[in-house]
């Protein structure tokens, strides 16, 4: 799977996640998400709490050139929003929603 980083989601207090569309529908760079989510280990959190069906591999450009990367489908976020431990249900609350007001939900 290849695709282009359409947009990337901002927030002061959550950090950056990379995103793209894939048949019309929101996948999110999967360590972009972990680290917003304060997991320490992303590749953990990713194989632990986000099923399969949930997730792919795409390439894309990085700063270290063209990568490949786990990415996410809204469900798998979800998850991994659930499972944090490091964030109050208010915050995980605040995330979603300024997911939803930027248009990536």
């Amino acid at each position: 799977m290849e695709n282009e980083i359409v947009k990337v989601f901002e927030s002061k207090d959550f950090g950056k996640i990379r995103t793209t569309k894939i048949n019309d529908e929101p996948w999110f760079v999967g360590k972009d998400v972990a680290s917003c989510l304060a997991y320490s280990n992303s590749r953990k959190a990713l194989a632990d709490h986000v099923d399969d069906e949930d997730k792919g591999v795409t390439k894309i450009d990085t700063s270290g050139g063209r990568q490949q990367v786990i990415i996410i489908n809204e469900s798998g976020l979800y998850h991994l929003l659930m499972r944090s431990e490091k964030m109050s249900a208010s915050k995980k609350q605040a995330f979603i929603t300024s997911l939803q007001k930027e248009g990536y939900l």
